[in-house]
């Protein structure tokens, strides 16, 4: 009876140890728990926070992309005008030459038949010429023959 005393003695040292190791184990556990649950919310804030700054960036980022494309858009429509500016000049301009050119070719004409009928005149003023040359020079070799004889 004695060693069954002893025994429940032990036993009950045993757990009393068991149990104050029990108790730190679950001291340690839940200390534990706190620091994961103070990091889990420490990293959820850190995440909001991240969130939040890359939101705005994108948002940024956004406002300058459309910013951007407006600015593109406004240098086509910009390009698109000069260059229709520049079309109507060279039309312009294309009409121009061609009424240039319709009157140079009518001035061209014009100087062509004059020179035509000027070369004419002075052809017929030529032949007119030769006629009284040989003309004048029949009337001088009958005018000499008619000196020789006397």
């Amino acid at each position: 009876q004695v060693e069954l005393e002893e025994a429940r003695g032990k036993m009950t040292e045993l757990e009393a140890k068991k149990e104050g190791e029990l108790a730190t184990l679950e001291k340690q556990l839940a200390v534990m728990a706190a620091e994961l649950e103070a990091e889990k919310q420490a990293k959820a804030a850190e995440i909001r926070g991240l969130t939040t700054a890359l939101e705005e960036s994108v948002s940024a980022h956004q406002v300058e992309l459309e910013e951007a494309h407006g600015k593109v858009t406004e240098l086509e429509a910009k390009k698109e005008g000069e260059l229709a500016t520049l079309e109507k000049q060279f039309a312009e301009m294309a009409a121009e030459l061609e009424v240039e050119k319709q009157a140079k070719a009518a001035e061209t004409g014009e100087l062509t038949t004059a020179l035509e009928e000027s070369v004419s005149a002075h052809q017929v003023e030529l032949e007119e010429a030769r006629g009284k040359m040989t003309e004048l020079e029949a009337k001088k070799e009958g005018e000499l023959a008619t000196l020789e004889k006397q």
